[in-house]
C-alpha cells in the first residue's frame, strides 16, 4: 500500500454585471465589479446514489469527485515531496509544509476530504507552482543491495512535468492566479 494524491481545482469567478429590479418590477442593469472573487470548484461532481439511499450508514457526502475524473492522481512520491514534505526520506527541500485547506475554500471540497480520511491537504495557486524554481537538481547518498554507497539525484523538472502539463490545460490562457490547486494525500 502506498501514498496517492488526490487534486481538486478552483477558479476564482468574478461577478462583474448586476441586474435589479425597478419600482415597477421591470430588470435593470446596474454595473458592480467584485474585485475579490469567489472561489469556486470546476471538478466534475457526480452524485453518490448509495449516500442518498442510505444515508443513516454516513458513507460519505452526496457528492463527489471520482478518482478518474481529478485532474492529477500520478502517483510520484519524488514530487510528493517537492509539494508538501510527503514521503519525503531524504530531506529534499520542498515548496511548503502542508497549508491546510484555505478560509474560503469551495463548501464541496472538506467534505470529500473528510471522506477520503486526507492527511496533510495543502493548497497552491497554479502561479505559485508555474513560477516554482523546477530547474533544481537535489543529490543524496544511498546504499544499494550489497552496502556500497551509491549517489543519487532528483531532478525537480522530471518530477513535476505531468502536473505543470495539467496546469498549463488548466489555466490556458486565464491568469494562473485565478486557479488553485487543493491537493490531499491518503495511505
Amino acid at each position: 500500500m502506498g501514498t496517492d494524491i488526490h487534486c481538486f481545482v478552483e477558479q476564482k469567478m468574478y461577478r462583474t454585471d448586476t441586474y435589479e429590479t425597478d419600482p415597477t418590477g421591470n430588470w435593470i442593469w446596474i454595473h458592480k465589479t467584485d474585485h475579490a472573487g469567489t472561489w469556486i470548484s470546476i471538478d466534475k461532481w457526480t452524485k453518490d446514489s448509495m449516500a442518498i439511499l442510505y444515508p443513516e450508514r454516513n458513507e460519505g457526502p452526496v457528492w463527489n469527485v471520482e478518482r478518474e475524473d481529478m485532474v492529477f492522481t500520478d502517483r510520484n512520491y519524488g514530487l510528493f515531496a517537492i509539494l508538501a514534505n510527503q514521503r519525503n526520506s531524504e530531506n529534499m527541500p520542498y515548496i511548503s509544509a502542508p497549508r491546510g485547506l484555505p478560509e474560503d475554500v469551495s463548501p464541496e471540497i472538506p467534505l470529500q476530504i473528510r471522506a477520503l480520511e486526507g492527511h496533510d491537504t495543502t493548497w497552491f495557486t497554479a502561479k505559485e507552482l508555474i513560477d516554482y524554481n523546477w530547474d533544481q537538481v537535489f543529490e543524496f547518498e544511498d546504499e544499494n543491495m550489497n552496502g556500497e554507497k551509491i549517489y543519487e539525484t532528483v531532478n525537480y523538472r522530471e518530477c513535476g512535468s505531468r502536473l505543470l502539463e495539467v496546469i498549463h490545460l488548466i489555466v490556458a490562457r486565464n491568469n494562473p492566479a485565478d486557479f488553485r490547486l487543493i491537493m490531499t494525500f491518503d495511505c
